[in-house]
């Protein structure tokens, strides 16, 4: 297995002292947070679902914008869910939030649970990005915003470890109709220039 190929597993998924270490790096990825956080339009008392919390940061901004509902997060790398629980540990002892180690193809809740759901820089690595939009159209309640935030595939395409097969790039239109297949309405995606590099967040409704 080469460089390039075992960093791209460790953004997939992190694990030991290297992933410890990209948790460090996923601080560039503040930006694409708070941007996708924001167009969720999120309420004091909604439910918000995070898929891919990595090491919180999503999960401690949400939490002071749903202050009076549920932040609940899932991540199958046992490294970010402890960077995270640290980060987020007066929340969790409050019982604001709640993480668990989970992938997104079996989301551990019942139906119509969340209002909200993001995932940012995520979906590069699902297998099966259908399936996994279908599962999460299951979890979410009728009438919530999911939001699925990515770096354009002609900005983050030319990197060799985007290139490594682990990686699947997306257009704006791609999401969007992937979305739109899972069963969402009103699905659209926007553009945001950060760093000279785009971002694109897809959007759509239960």
């Amino acid at each position: 297995m080469g460089l390039w190929h075992s960093l791209a597993q460790q953004f997939r998924q992190p694990s030991g002292v290297v992933g410890r270490i990209a948790g460090l790096l996923f601080r560039i990825n503040r930006e694409g947070i708070n941007w996708t956080i924001t167009l969720l339009e999120i309420q004091p008392t909604d439910h918000v679902l995070e898929i891919g919390f990595g090491p919180g940061y999503g999960i401690q901004q949400v939490a002071k914008l749903a202050a009076q509902g549920l932040v609940a997060g899932v991540d199958f790398s046992e490294t970010m869910l402890e960077q995270a629980s640290r980060r987020n540990a007066t929340a969790i002892a409050s019982g604001k939030v709640e993480l668990r180690l989970g992938d997104a193809a079996v989301l551990p809740y019942p139906d119509n649970s969340f209002h909200k759901v993001f995932a940012t820089n995520v979906v590069y690595f699902w297998n099966d990005p259908l399936a996994n939009l279908q599962e999460i159209r299951r979890v979410m309640k009728p009438g919530g915003r999911l939001a699925l935030y990515v770096i354009l595939k002609e900005d983050i395409g030319n990197f060799k470890v985007t290139q490594t097969g682990l990686y699947r790039l997306y257009t704006g239109e791609e999401l969007a109709g992937l979305l739109t297949q899972a069963g969402f309405h009103d699905a659209r995606f926007v553009a945001k220039t950060e760093r000279h590099r785009t971002g694109v967040c897809a959007l759509g409704e239960k």
